[in-house]
């Protein structure tokens, strides 16, 4: 008597991986959802405008897309989200040689190390940019930006991990896994060509961004650090162009 073939197994969630048409399927809604975005950002996000209602409205749209997105992917995956959740944020890191991460390195140690110096980056990034308006804006503008800022941050961060990162992962497991962060990067990457940092700087750094926190999310089997060190960064932008339109003054290339 022939035993049932077992199914093939995914290392980072030991679950059963899809089949490659449902990869496939998972994927181009990533894809999709990822479209939708681009096409919020153009219509009715902040690069048309600085505008409290925009900001509002494009985060509301935002959530919906990623609401679509998630159902999407579980739907067409056919498997329990396997990262889908805060995940573990002490969970050992894949060696990244060209990054200096070894086998005995948590994320812990790499989300707090790398949350510092892509914030750095984005802060010098910012005020390379901004620095000939910044000199007018005072500190009450500072204020409510910052406190604006962060449920603004904490939004845009979260839809875009789902969409841009965790439908693809999730989508992307077992033996295109490997893939999956280079997917990532060049998703995210494209998308924030009009962001800030946009054009191809800001592609380039979020590429980087996409990957590594594309990596940590199958390592910690979460969204944890991948929604922290994103939010981190739109923190800093956020905060920045606020600031400049609640003072009055004109953002640069708006």
């Amino acid at each position: 008597m022939t035993a049932a073939p077992t199914p093939d197994l995914d290392r980072h969630t030991d679950q059963p991986e899809p089949t490659a048409l449902r990869k496939s399927v998972g994927v181009m809604i990533a894809a999709l959802g990822t479209g939708a975005l681009l096409v919020l950002t153009l219509v009715i996000g902040q690069q048309q405008a600085e505008s409290l209602a925009r900001y509002a409205l494009y985060q509301v749209a935002g959530l919906v897309v990623a609401a679509l997105v998630v159902g999407g992917v579980v739907l067409a995956t056919d498997r329990r989200p396997a990262h889908l959740r805060w995940g573990s944020l002490d969970a050992p890191a894949s060696p990244i040689a060209a990054l200096g991460v070894t086998t005995t390195d948590t994320w812990r140690r790499v989300g707090i190390t790398f949350a510092v110096i892509i914030s750095a980056v984005t802060a010098v990034f910012l005020y390379l940019a901004y620095r000939s308006e910044l000199g007018g804006v005072p500190a009450s503008s500072w204020l409510l930006a910052f406190a604006l800022a962060i449920p603004l941050s904490l939004t845009n961060a979260l839809a875009e991990e789902l969409i841009t990162r965790w439908a693809i992962v999730e989508s992307m497991r077992g033996r295109w896994a490997g893939q999956a962060p280079w997917v990532s990067a060049l998703v995210f990457g494209a998308v924030h060509w009009f962001g800030i940092p946009g054009g191809p700087v800001g592609a380039v750094m979020a590429g980087f961004l996409g990957w590594l926190l594309a990596r940590s999310i199958q390592d910690t089997r979460g969204i944890g650090w991948a929604w922290i060190i994103h939010a981190l960064q739109d923190v800093l932008i956020f905060t920045t162009t606020l600031a400049l339109f609640v003072a009055g003054l004109p953002v640069p290339g708006r």
